[in-house]
């Protein structure tokens, strides 16, 4: 256990982890994400994956039987 505490307090480890923060908080100011899908494209991509609706399907199961 003081192994570890010894390592994280070592002078260049620290160095590495918050220059590795600065870069990565960089980068991603850079990155731009357009998290806007028409409901069209999010059909299509759920079609592509498997998505049916229930009036397509034409199999009855066990218990699902209209009365």
């Amino acid at each position: 256990m003081k192994e570890t505490v010894n390592f994280f307090t070592d002078r260049k480890v620290l160095l590495g982890i918050g220059i590795g923060m600065v870069l990565s908080t960089i980068l991603m100011f850079g990155y731009k994400h357009n998290g806007t899908l028409s409901n069209d494209k999010v059909e299509e991509k759920a079609r592509a994956l498997g998505m049916h609706y229930d009036d397509e399907c034409k199999v009855i199961f066990k218990g699902d039987e209209k009365k």
